[in-house]
């Protein structure tokens, strides 16, 4: 060939262009479901209900948005599904009963925030 390419080397230039391109699509696509993804918080009538759960004061949170005299607080976030907790996902702000054996009174479903954030709560038990 009068260009110095082998046979087919545009084709190949070609594949390698758009395979870049799907590769790049697909890492944004599960970047944005990871940072969408709806956790759960189990939501506690006390600080010493949530050490029961979680082991140590710093895994729990309290919740100062809290109105009225009811103080509550939160454990760590964790997908559906872990620590005994029903695998079926719900919308954020949702607020479920509590998983079974804990010491909870609901499991809030909150948003991740996106970028490895811990997630703010929403919603208040039923209780």
């Amino acid at each position: 060939m009068a260009d110095g390419q082998p046979n087919g080397g545009g084709s190949h230039a070609l594949f390698s262009v758009l395979m870049a391109g799907v590769v790049a699509a697909l890492s944004w696509l599960a970047n944005w479901t990871e940072e969408r993804e709806t956790l759960r918080r189990d939501v506690y009538a006390s600080k010493e209900d949530c050490i029961k759960d979680w082991g140590e004061e710093r895994n729990c949170e309290q919740d100062f948005s809290a109105r009225g005299s009811a103080v509550r607080y939160y454990g760590p976030s964790y997908r559906s599904g872990e620590y005994g907790s029903s695998s079926n996902s719900k919308p954020e702000g949702t607020v479920d009963s509590a998983r079974p054996g804990s010491h909870a009174v609901g499991t809030a479903h909150v948003s991740r925030g996106g970028f490895g954030g811990s997630g703010a709560a929403h919603g208040a038990s039923g209780s």
